[in-house]
């Protein structure tokens, strides 16, 4: 800062209380869902340091998915990084001025069967057992109509439904108490390895294939609207410093997830699991940044269709999913 001051002691002075000013990292409160995939850019993100050098100083919350939406709508933080634009949907419809503003996830979810399964696709579980964690979650919700688009049929009529949380499904399918389960990653890797099991429906992978492309997103990168507008450099920043998570996971082929910080805070102890988490993360991509406007176009229809079914949404508001451009403007 070049100015022509009158004495040495009021330059120091205004050096003093200037340099703090522009030295000062903004504090970014931002959270996912503890033992998910869809944080793992968020670990990176702590871990290898990303948010100092994107210049804001982020802390970080792993929490349960119970209420993990909530905590960030009342305002306990600043950035979701692990939220689905159904929630986003019914969030907006409370009156809640929230948006996603980038993607995160691929539908990294599915339906998994045992090994010794003789299923080939969905309509082979008619009638069966299928363990899940709730008609209204993302997932269930999801898979429920990518079935009928593809198959026909409405799983939540057709399958006999049992409902416990995404761990203890895992649990249900090794003890064959259900005959396949609707879970996400690193469940689904888990209940791969104790099952020797497979997908029977890879969501991102089918849907993509049946659609010719496109597949919406499981999560995504959430915001408060007046703390992006007030905040602008740290919105962009922490778009940044997710491009620089993925970069590396792709770069790695997936082989970051073995450093320490990430296996602990996915709560892995298997290698076999860690490596099938791997595999299918190399398979099948767990995350990307396609936010182009043809994807949320996409998106939008694929909610809108929720909505027509009218068992989780009833209608789709304006402003779900938005660009850090139309928001807030170009980057300052």
């Amino acid at each position: 800062m070049n100015r022509l001051l009158k004495s040495g002691v009021f330059a120091a002075c205004f050096a003093a209380l200037a340099l703090p000013v522009a030295a000062e990292e903004t504090d970014v409160t931002l959270q996912a869902v503890a033992g998910s995939i869809g944080g793992v850019p968020m670990m990176i993100i702590e871990g290898e340091g990303l948010d100092e050098k994107y210049g804001f100083k982020g802390q970080f919350e792993y929490l349960s998915s119970d209420g993990l939406f909530q905590n960030f709508l009342i305002g306990n933080s600043d950035v979701s990084m692990d939220n689905d634009m159904l929630g986003v949907a019914i969030a907006r419809a409370e009156g809640f001025d929230v948006s996603a503003v980038y993607p995160v996830g691929n539908l990294y979810l599915g339906i998994v069967v045992p090994g010794s399964s003789d299923a080939q696709t969905p309509e082979d579980l008619r009638g069966m057992r299928v363990g899940h964690f709730g008609a209204d979650s993302g997932t269930t919700s999801f898979i429920r109509l990518i079935v009928q688009e593809m198959y026909g049929f409405d799983v939540l009529e057709e399958y006999e439904m049992s409902q416990v949380g995404p761990a203890a499904l895992v649990q249900l399918l090794a003890q064959g108490e259900v005959d396949a389960i609707f879970n996400f990653e690193s469940f689904v890797s888990e209940a791969m390895v104790a099952t020797d099991g497979r997908y029977l429906l890879q969501a991102y992978a089918d849907y993509s294939k049946f659609t010719g492309g496109y597949a919406p997103w499981i999560t995504n990168i959430v915001m408060h609207n007046d703390w992006m507008k007030e905040n602008p450099a740290t919105a962009y920043a922490v778009r940044d410093a997710y491009d620089e998570a993925i970069a590396m996971l792709q770069d790695s082929k997936y082989e970051i997830l073995r450093k320490p910080y990430i296996v602990e805070k996915l709560g892995i102890t298997s290698d076999a699991v860690l490596d099938q988490i791997i595999e299918n993360g190399n398979t099948y991509g767990y995350f990307g940044n396609d936010w182009s406007d043809e994807k949320r176009a996409a998106a939008q229809a694929f909610l809108e269709t929720l909505a027509e079914n009218g068992s989780v949404i009833k209608s789709v508001p304006e402003g779900i999913m938005v660009t850090l451009e139309e928001a807030i403007g170009p980057r300052p």
